[in-house]
């Protein structure tokens, strides 16, 4: 029987080689709902909470889920869930708030702090890929401009590293887009409350 494209065991496994680094992608050159266009700043991308992803309020406890499915644990908080990622090097920890936004982030673990300054990194796709499961449109929100994202044709990609410093940050060309093909596929304008 055909996979129907809606289960957890259906993303693949990933296997990274040890001494390989990770590229994360964040949004730089943008066009948002309302029609404005922008390019966001470096430092602007980096900060926690400035780009949130969004799912709709009934469906926060089937993303939940399906982020503790792939291995997230919740670490204290409601719906504040915590993975390893990348080896024991990187967590990957995610918040998901009452009213659907969501704030994903990659942060070095406790075990390494003693080495690394505390990096954060923030986490877009990567998260969308673990509940797309369930929810398969991505909602991007500019917080500061308070607007939504309708599309990205430049990156940022953030390498994380196992070994030296925790990352270094580039601007990709629209060329990775391959990378990224099917999540921008799925980047929408929520409907306005009411709306189906």
């Amino acid at each position: 029987m055909p996979s129907s494209g809606n289960k957890t065991s259906d993303i693949p496994a990933v296997s990274v080689p040890r001494d390989s680094s990770i590229g994360i992608y964040l949004p730089r050159n943008v066009l948002y709902c309302d029609g404005t266009s922008a390019i966001l700043p470096e430092d602007y991308v980096l900060k926690e909470g400035n780009l949130r992803l969004f799912v709709p309020k009934n469906k926060i406890e089937e993303v939940v889920n399906a982020m503790k499915t792939f291995g997230f644990h919740e670490d204290g908080e409601k719906h504040s869930l915590t993975t390893k990622f990348f080896y024991d090097i990187w967590d990957l920890r995610v918040r998901i708030y009452d009213d659907g936004f969501i704030d994903g982030y990659f942060e070095v673990s406790q075990k390494y702090r003693k080495y690394f300054y505390n990096y954060t990194v923030p986490s877009i796709y990567e998260v969308f890929e673990i509940y797309r499961t369930v929810y398969n449109n991505l909602h991007i929100f500019d917080n500061v401009a308070n607007k939504w994202i309708k599309e990205v044709s430049v990156h940022y990609v953030v390498t994380l590293k196992p070994n030296s410093l925790p990352f270094q940050m580039v601007v990709g060309p629209l060329s990775i887009i391959g990378i990224l093909a099917y999540p921008l596929s799925r980047l929408t304008c929520p409907s306005p409350p009411g709306e189906k």
